[in-house]
């Protein structure tokens, strides 16, 4: 029961701004700053949920916890960058799906609780890798933006209010190429302490299973992004479906197996 007053206040935080921006589709500053307010307490009930869940005597990283976790570092990316650049029209890509995982989170909890000693490295490897979905969670939210918004463009139809707020379509991309290229540094860091430290990270060697083929997988296709990007000029929806694609070898990677293992096979 005590969870659920924090979940109710984050929920109240996270609906309300969307529902303002629909409102009001070019905010003025003090609905921006109002915004902002309400979603900087909402990530403050949502960081109680979080701790409450995860607790940290054994940590339980299990699925629900992972979702609610990632959704949290991704608004928190979102919070912070939009006091320098205006991302309000992204408020209802990220706020909506996070009030239901919310509200959701307490009838699917599952137990996956590690048994591995918090040694420095282990923490760092886990911030690291949280970090790195939490960023590539923001870019594919960036990028189905992205399409909707290019989609609009192409049709030759009246942009929506909502979407006019938004920046130049260019802009939007080469802002994406930057969260993906730091994404990927994070995600390389993670892939090789992994790989090269799994003995001491993990306690047990490396195994050659589903969830480090996916993670190789996402990992060499966002490197080929960044440098068709990079090295030839991509850009537009064949840089965005990459984008996706990557996400997607990235989800099953972790949260795919989780979902089975947890929630369908409840093991």
């Amino acid at each position: 029961m005590e969870i659920w007053l924090p979940i109710l206040i984050a929920c109240f935080c996270y609906l309300t701004p969307s529902l303002l921006l629909f409102k009001n589709p070019a905010p003025n500053k003090k609905l921006i700053n109002f915004n902002a307010l309400l979603i900087g307490i909402g990530l403050l009930a949502h960081f109680t949920i979080l701790k409450a869940s995860i607790s940290f005597n054994p940590i339980n990283l299990g699925f629900t916890n992972a979702l609610i976790g990632t959704s949290f570092f991704s608004i928190l990316i979102f919070w912070l960058l939009n006091f320098n650049k205006n991302f309000s029209y992204l408020q209802p890509f990220l706020l909506i799906p996070s009030l239901i995982l919310l509200i959701i989170h307490p009838f699917f909890l599952s137990n996956h609780f590690l048994t591995t000693d918090l040694s420095p490295l282990f923490v760092t490897h886990i911030a690291i890798a949280l970090l790195a979905y939490s960023l590539f969670t923001f870019s594919a939210y960036l990028s189905i933006f992205i399409l909707i918004f290019e989609k609009k463009l192409h049709e030759k139809k009246k942009i929506d209010q909502l979407l006019s707020g938004s920046q130049p379509l260019i802009e939007m991309e080469n802002f994406l190429f930057n969260i993906n290229k730091f994404g990927f540094i994070l995600l390389t860091i993670t892939l090789g302490s992994g790989i090269l430290f799994s003995e001491q990270v993990f306690g047990t060697p490396l195994q050659l299973n589903h969830k480090t083929i996916f993670s190789i997988l996402a990992w060499l296709i966002y490197g080929l992004l960044l440098a068709g990007k990079k090295l030839n000029g991509w850009r537009g929806r064949k840089f965005i479906y990459i984008s996706l694609t990557a996400f997607l070898f990235l989800l099953l990677s972790y949260l795919g197996s989780k979902f089975v293992l947890e929630i369908i096979l409840h093991r």
